[in-house]
């Protein structure tokens, strides 16, 4: 038991460092403008909704810069940026949010250091083009939220790097997709939340290395049994859908230790957890109907977990 708990707690900690905003990585101030002394100190830079035409100029006088924001911009010239970037930074976070991109520049390619990069809310992106242009770059986390994307190229198997793969508020139904994630051999964070999902693909199960799954603001009700392959699964995030009963699929997954499955339809417990053995241990069930008979239930069932929540707002 002692071992047990041990494991867990790493996990926990693993948890809590997962959970944190990938862009934190440098923890220096972030300046909004370029400073008038000691530009040489400034790592983080946010010129999110600014002119940046004078950017490039500072950047051949800031070797130190690491985190760049041009989301919400205007860039006449990306291309020139993107070189001075690579003479003379060794910059690290990219953001380039909102930025109506259909095609990056080749010379992002000269950003050998580049470990994050986001490019949410570019709708026209090609990502044929982009995964080409980038898959030499040691990126570990990937953004692309919110760009309305429904098929995933085949190249996608080339990002290699990608660790974390932020897919949330797009439309990623069809199976193919998660047959190519399933190709990406360091995934370890997936998010597919606010997809519009009625159900999982059976292809679901090819995420065998995913540690973190976010299928939460779906409209989910039922989980295919090919879950139960994603066998290095440690956490799920699945609230807000359209559960009825506690899935049973969870009791099959052999790593899973803590599942979110708040604010769905919950009424029962599946019988499976009477009869299973299962790693599971973390259980947050928060603003969910379950019947009072349910929940003695579930708190016998349940009452060896480090964590059990049935908590309900008023």
């Amino acid at each position: 038991m002692t071992n047990k708990w041990n494991i867990i707690s790493v996990l926990l900690i693993i948890l809590l460092y997962s959970s944190c905003n990938t862009y934190t990585t440098y923890y220096s101030k972030t300046y909004t403008s370029t400073p008038n002394r000691n530009k040489s100190k400034v790592h983080r830079l946010d010129f999110s909704n600014k002119n940046v035409e004078s950017l490039a100029e500072y950047i051949v006088k800031n070797k130190n810069l690491k985190m760049l924001n041009l989301s919400n911009t205007k860039i006449s010239n990306l291309d020139n940026i993107f070189i001075q970037l690579g003479k003379h930074t060794q910059i690290e976070i990219l953001i380039l949010d909102s930025l109506d991109i259909s095609r990056l520049p080749k010379s992002i390619k000269t950003l050998s250091h580049l470990k994050q990069l986001s490019l949410s809310y570019n709708p026209k992106l090609n990502l044929e083009d982009t995964f080409s242009k980038i898959s030499d770059l040691p990126i570990e986390f990937l953004n692309l939220k919110g760009n309305n994307i429904a098929k995933l190229p085949d190249n996608t198997t080339s990002l290699h790097h990608i660790k974390d793969l932020n897919l949330s508020y797009n439309i990623l139904s069809e199976k193919h997709n998660y047959t190519l994630l399933g190709e990406l051999p360091n995934l370890y964070s997936l998010w597919i939340d606010h997809n519009n999902l009625d159900q999982l693909p059976e292809t679901i199960g090819a995420l065998d290395q995913v540690r973190f799954l976010y299928i939460d603001h779906n409209n989910l009700n039922v989980l295919p049994n090919s879950i139960s392959a994603m066998k290095k699964t440690w956490v799920i995030h699945a609230g807000y859908n359209q559960f009825t009963e506690l899935p049973s699929a969870f009791t099959k997954m052999k790593s899973l230790f803590m599942v979110h499955i708040n604010n769905n339809n919950i009424k029962s417990i599946s019988e499976a957890y009477e009869k299973e053995k299962y790693p599971l241990a973390g259980l947050i069930l928060d603003n969910n109907p379950l019947l009072d008979s349910e929940k003695e239930k579930g708190k016998k069932l349940f009452k060896g977990f480090f964590l059990l929540s049935f908590e309900q707002n008023q």
